[in-house]
């Protein structure tokens, strides 16, 4: 569902005089007038309660800015959660990360140094990058977290590592290491020498890994139009989700998590926003006939911050491991994509440039995509819509 026509405007909120009380901007976010007075306010409903939450004073927060902040309080109450509440328990984690901080300067324990690392970069990173650094932590570099920085060695890094070298954590954690020991160094909190987790050390103590990339198995794409009408009988909340996830080309997690404010009006369009998505930038998606049939089927109730496909617990969504349990013969979900690639190139004769720019995939150089913004919105809905034909014929 579109989002709400905005109301204030940057010129207007320049005014000298502004009338007494709340002028809305839409969406829940209002700007609170007292004398000379102006702040921003997000007010909403939690557990059939008004919760009013200040977002900071005008002009320090611009209309942008209070724009942003709303925003954010919107997914979190799209996943049942109180703004308010979150964010509190940030204030009080981030209290205890400058304490952790405060004592990694001075000890210089590895764990505090990560965790001062983790609070510094985390801004520019994913959820999915924070939550996984988190964990490395707790689950497999407890004992070595708390060794000094200045005396870890090679051998101590392969100790840590050596359970997982085999697995796909292994060179993940091997290169969180490295990274939290250079921040340790170029930070003085320990003296700069070669960094005892280089791959070039650890090689000389663990044996090298097989070079062998692993992609995500993927149905073939003739098979996927019979795959598709099944999950279309099944008539349930996955299976609508992942027949709509194969239809958009998209990964799991964003059909998953997807709120019905990242539609249009007229369900023709899907914008991911730029805080959900991989690439760290808006991605639009042209949503062809079938897709829009899939949502329409949904029902009526499209609340803005209500989940399209939710799971069984209010206010979250499906599980991440139930796609997994609809698809046989070990394909994986991911591997949609891959099948999508291998339809529009072959049989809907489609440029490679294309179908990748459908898949939201960066192409053309960094100095090219400067100049070249056009994101082909037209060209790819012509080519999500043969997709959508392919799914319900095999022709």
């Amino acid at each position: 569902m579109a989002r709400a026509t905005k109301k204030l405007t940057d010129t207007w909120l320049k005014r000298a005089k502004i009338a007494n009380g709340v002028h809305s901007d839409g969406d829940g976010l209002y700007l609170r007038v007292q004398g000379t007075s102006r702040s921003w306010i997000y007010i909403y409903s939690f557990e059939g309660k008004r919760r009013e939450m200040g977002l900071g004073a005008y002009p320090s927060v611009g209309l942008a800015d209070a724009r942003e902040h709303a925003e954010a309080a919107r997914k979190v109450r799209a996943t049942g959660g109180d703004p308010i509440v979150l964010r509190e328990a940030a204030r009080e984690a981030a209290k205890a990360a400058n304490v952790v901080a405060e004592v990694a300067k001075v000890t210089g324990l590895f764990a505090g140094v990560a965790a001062q690392f983790i609070s510094a970069k985390e801004r520019g990173w994913t959820y999915d990058i924070t939550t996984k650094y988190k964990g490395y932590l707790r689950n497999h570099l407890v004992t070595f977290g708390a060794k000094l920085c200045a005396d870890i060695t090679t051998n101590d890094v392969c100790d840590a590592i050596r359970e997982t070298w085999d697995t796909p954590t292994g060179p993940y954690l091997r290169s969180f290491i490295e990274r939290v020991m250079d921040y340790a160094m170029v930070s003085g909190i320990c003296p700069e020498r070669l960094n005892p987790a280089r791959i070039e050390a650890v090689r000389h103590v663990l044996h090298d890994r097989a070079h062998e990339t692993k992609h995500h198995a993927a149905m073939p794409f003739a098979d996927v139009p019979a795959f598709a009408k099944g999950l279309g009988e099944l008539g349930t909340v996955p299976g609508r989700a992942l027949l709509f996830c194969i239809l958009t080309a998209t990964r799991q997690r964003e059909v998953r998590e997807v709120t019905w404010r990242e539609f249009d009006a007229d369900l023709t369009l899907w914008t991911i926003p730029k805080a959900r998505y991989k690439t760290r930038t808006d991605h639009r998606i042209p949503i062809s006939e079938a897709a829009r049939a899939l949502l329409l089927s949904i029902g009526t109730n499209r609340d803005p911050d209500t989940l399209v496909f939710p799971g069984q617990r209010k206010g979250r969504p499906i599980s991440q491991h139930i796609f997994a349990s609809l698809i046989n013969d070990g394909f994986k979900p991911h591997g949609f994509r891959t099948s999508f690639i291998g339809w529009a190139t072959k049989v809907g004769k489609f440029s490679d440039d294309m179908a990748q720019r459908c898949l939201g995939h960066l192409t053309g150089t960094e100095v090219s995509r400067a100049y070249d913004r056009d994101d082909r919105l037209d060209e790819r809905r012509v080519m999500h819509d043969q997709w959508a034909t392919y799914i319900a014929t095999g022709a």
